[in-house]
């Protein structure tokens, strides 16, 4: 096969397509599984995405709570549809 023509070219081509899966298959996994994280593991990075956010660095309020509460108050204040109220009026408070 000195002189490929061009229907050689698309028939080598299709064939390379059909039966070569690629080598990139062969030697690393396309659908790594993510390692499993612990709870607290977890809590402690949305924290410190949360702790980069313009509306936490503002937020006094935020700065003293726990990592596990600070994320909560912080989805809730953020959330257009939630009304905080900080002050609660009760007998059993």
């Amino acid at each position: 096969m000195q002189n490929l023509t061009v229907l050689d070219y698309r028939m080598l081509a299709e064939a390379v397509e059909k039966f070569d899966p690629g080598p990139w298959t062969t030697h690393f996994d396309l659908h790594p599984e993510p390692e499993v994280e612990d709870a607290e593991t977890q809590i402690r990075g949305m924290a410190e995405v949360i702790r980069n956010e313009d509306s936490y660095k503002t937020d006094k309020e935020l700065h003293n709570l726990p990592d596990e509460f600070m994320i909560m108050l912080w989805a809730f204040k953020t959330s257009n549809k939630v009304r905080v109220i900080n002050e609660y009026v009760g007998k059993d408070y």
